[in-house]
């Protein structure tokens, strides 16, 4: 076997990795490989490949000089190393060299976010097409794991949602919640932001899993992470949750109102004209959820629908502005965040914030007369707790 060293190599980034992992593993449809240009030219020109719905054709033109250069030169039968930050993550068996249709790039997976981006995308002159292979199984792990839930629960109602989750407040909960009242089993797809001012995606990810092992019934909901890719961020590319949604297994996508307080953007229009061509199809019911709000007249959390006070009496779930609680190192209201998850994120923010956090929680906390090795996040969790005794106010 030929050394992974002597082949050429395509550089690519995490960006480009997260479309071909979506890619190989099955998650955007039943054809896994990278697309010639005839290929190519048929997706752009209906829609579908192979009867499924592919608003995306899976066209490969590596970008750069030096990438360009390494592609020009290929043949049928090479295989070419893929290269993510100087580590070797796969390799492609090439099939055939052609070049790239400049007309084709409105619908190609890799450009699918350039009209949501402040900067242009960019494909090569001369494109791949052929079956590739990735190192990291990580995506098929899940995926693995996720059908083995479904099988091992019987799960027939299966509901998709797609959080970024920066940061999980209180509306994401109560949109978890009001999904699993009516499904088996849920979907929490975890997307990657493309805000440049946001959360790490592994911190965000502690916070869902510690939100599911404890606030949620045991195997309703499965939170299946998305960390390589930008493609399902700010709802971009609804079609593409659909699609993702229906090929992992969900028979219902819900969404929420154009509204960024719970994390979701979303056309109202698309909704009806552009996901409506794809649902019939995916067997996929779609569902748009009221924005959800806390009501200072009603004392909870409520829809903009079932509340008839009016917004100067509405606090909305403003990501930016919790975030810029968090990251200032201040906790959020109760009613924004749960306590528990404040601290939690807090904790992670600021490793080892206090000099001597043992003796300030002896000194500030009441404690059950043991000794009682406290941390960060106990601290945080505790100060919440007296912040909202009300005896003194």
């Amino acid at each position: 076997m030929t050394s992974a060293r002597k082949n050429s190599e395509i550089s690519i980034n995490t960006e480009v990795y997260g479309a071909l992992e979506l890619i190989k593993n099955k998650i955007l449809s039943n054809f896994s490989a990278l697309m010639d240009d005839e290929q190519i030219k048929e997706v752009a020109k209906k829609g579908y490949f192979n009867g499924e719905p592919m608003p995306y054709s899976f066209g490969f033109a590596p970008f750069g000089e030096i990438n360009q250069n390494t592609a020009s030169k290929l043949h049928t039968g090479q295989r070419v190393n893929l290269n993510m930050d100087g580590k070797i993550v796969g390799h492609i068996d090439v099939a055939k060299v052609f070049k790239f249709d400049e007309s084709m790039r409105a619908k190609n997976i890799f450009l699918a976010n350039e009209s949501n981006s402040e900067m242009s995308l960019n494909l090569g002159k001369y494109g791949i097409s052929g079956e590739f292979e990735l190192y990291d199984e990580s995506l098929q792990i899940s995926k693995d794991a996720l059908n083995e839930l479904i099988k091992e629960s019987g799960a027939k109602k299966i509901t998709a949602v797609f959080l970024t989750a920066d940061p999980f407040n209180r509306a994401h909960e109560r949109l978890v919640r009001m999904t699993i009242d009516k499904a088996d089993l849920v979907v929490v797809f975890l997307v990657r932001t493309r805000e440049e001012r946001h959360i790490d995606y592994e911190i965000r990810k502690q916070v869902l899993d510690f939100f599911n092992q404890n606030y949620l019934p045991t195997k309703k909901v499965f939170v299946f992470a998305l960390k390589n890719t930008t493609l399902f961020s700010s709802h971009a590319n609804p079609t593409l949750e659909c699609i993702a949604a229906s090929r992992l297994g969900a028979n219902k996508l819900v969404i929420g109102q154009n509204h960024s307080g719970i994390g979701m953007f979303f056309d109202h229009n698309e909704v009806h004209t552009i996901l409506d061509i794809y649902k019939n199809d995916l067997n996929l019911d779609v569902i748009v959820l009221p924005e959800l709000v806390y009501c200072n007249k009603c004392k909870t959390l409520v829809s903009t629908k079932s509340c008839p006070h009016g917004q100067h009496h509405q606090i909305k779930y403003h990501p930016d502005v919790i975030k810029e609680l968090l990251f200032n190192g201040i906790m959020p209201p109760a009613i924004l965040v749960r306590p528990e998850i404040s601290a939690l994120i807090l904790s992670k923010l600021y490793v080892n914030r206090f000099k001597d956090i043992q003796k300030l929680c002896d000194d500030l906390f009441v404690n059950s007369g043991l000794l009682e090795n406290k941390t960060d996040r106990d601290f945080y969790e505790e100060l919440m707790k007296l912040y909202q005794t009300s005896s003194l106010t």
